[in-house]
């Protein structure tokens, strides 16, 4: 009886590989959110060297048309 309840306990193949992705998931955003202890997010934070220049460039010319004044723009013939 204790064997069935061992048995019935332990995940199959299907289970395991969905509770793997669940911890793995999981442990991915708790590192996106800042929330490993063990790691010293500074090292990424303040290092300009590991910039996404293209979001950047996307960014800084974001705000550059975002602060532009609006104009009426000529008529073309």
């Amino acid at each position: 009886e204790e064997e069935e309840e061992v048995a019935a306990t332990v995940p199959d193949e299907a289970e395991r590989a969905m509770l793997y992705h669940e911890f793995t998931s999981c442990m991915f955003q708790r590192f996106l959110d800042g929330e490993d202890g063990n790691f010293d997010y500074s090292q990424i934070d303040e290092n300009s060297d590991l910039d996404n220049l293209d979001i950047v460039s996307r960014d800084a010319e974001e705000r550059y048309f975002d602060e532009e004044e609006p104009s009426e723009a000529p008529q073309l013939e």
